[in-house]
């Protein structure tokens, strides 16, 4: 276990985007029938997501969300130190997303800047990150960035999460300030990593053929198709989920009834419940987004907290937030954080990309 503090930080701004691309269940009857549609509804909680367009990519959406929180907000940019991108659907191979972010949003040459290839976990990594990176540096201001575009790397056939992933892209600004300290438990287990794999591509088998095989839970696909070994993941998110969070509420001495709201990884409605469930927390406590956007990967936890305060119309009110992401890797985390209301900007919708960004070898 990894129980980590940090202090004098606040959060001073959220934004999420969307693609403006919506995929509902009635998309995927025609592949699937509307039955086993039906029944992947009522199983995961999912009925629609949003999906990147051909051109868009994680960063895109980040982007977006970045500017319009940034403007919202009237950011002088000269002011952000350190800019971390969470994605694990980076632009290129090389060099990281989070440089060509700073040149599109013009942030100041000053600014440290990296990407974090993590995936459901990625929030509360990055969040805890980017504290102690800004606590420990000269800089007044810091940007988390998220994207995912998960979407484009599933098999289209594969009934068992063709519906699943939803693309977006999320944006938190961080703050020096007078606060309190803060602390985030952090986990993985590596030993798992196979649970949930897309083996195509990296450097291990950077071009393998496109061979469509059976596999074990008879679904074909090939190396470049999303593979996730779902009943693991199911006995992992409801086992080790619970247990961590009741561990990070045994160290930072706090109930439950500290908390306004339990933000969770979106993953499916059914295992929300079941960790619900296993630490008595009420479901009017746990905002619910993946109905309408899918498992958003790392980006689940801001874009639901955005979703929370645009569907109920949340007045002014300081919230004190307890949030878990948990996924591929496996890798896991728990934290907590104040945020005021009228600090979240809502989600956008955007079909904007960055044309620039596809490179010909004649502009080298």
């Amino acid at each position: 276990m990894a129980f980590c503090k940090a202090g004098n930080i606040e959060i001073a701004g959220v934004a999420a985007s969307v693609p403006d691309n919506l995929f509902t269940k009635e998309f995927f009857s025609k592949d699937f029938g509307m039955e086993n549609v039906e029944k992947f509804v009522k199983s995961t909680g999912i009925s629609s997501t949003y999906r990147a367009l051909k051109e868009q990519t994680a960063s895109d959406l980040g982007y977006e969300a970045s500017e319009y929180l940034l403007k919202r907000l009237g950011m002088d940019r000269s002011k952000i130190g350190i800019m971390l991108f969470i994605t694990q659907s980076p632009d290129y191979r090389r060099p990281a997303s989070a440089c060509v972010l700073q040149k599109r949003l013009n942030l100041p040459m000053n600014c440290a800047v990296m990407d974090i290839g993590l995936g459901c976990s990625g929030f509360i990594y990055g969040h805890y990150t980017m504290e102690v990176m800004l606590q420990s540096s000269d800089s007044e201001y810091g940007l988390l960035i998220l994207g995912e575009t998960a979407s484009k790397l599933v098999n289209p056939k594969d009934k068992s999460i063709a519906m699943m992933y939803g693309d977006a892209g999320a944006a938190v600004l961080y703050k020096k300030t007078i606060a309190p300290d803060r602390y985030t438990l952090l986990k993985s287990d590596g030993k798992r990593f196979k649970s949930i794999i897309l083996p195509a591509g990296g450097f291990r088998d950077m071009y393998p053929e496109r061979k469509i095989v059976l596999c074990s839970d008879g679904i074909e696909r090939s190396k470049y198709d999303i593979y996730m070994d779902g009943l693991s993941i199911f006995s992992f998110s409801t086992s080790e989920v619970p247990e961590a969070i009741k561990e990070y509420l045994e160290q930072t001495q706090s109930t439950m009834e500290d908390y306004d709201l339990v933000l969770l990884h979106q993953a499916n409605r059914f295992i929300l419940k079941q960790i619900a469930r296993k630490l008595n927390i009420p479901m009017d406590k746990i905002p619910i987004s993946l109905d309408r956007y899918g498992n958003t990967g790392s980006v689940s936890i801001p874009l639901t907290i955005c979703d929370y305060v645009n569907s109920t119309k949340l007045e002014k009110k300081k919230l004190r937030i307890l949030a878990a992401g948990f996924g591929i890797g496996l890798s896991w985390g728990v934290t907590s954080f104040d945020i005021s209301s009228e600090m979240i900007m809502g989600i956008i919708k955007t079909k904007n990309f960055y044309a620039e960004g596809v490179i010909s070898p004649s502009e080298y």
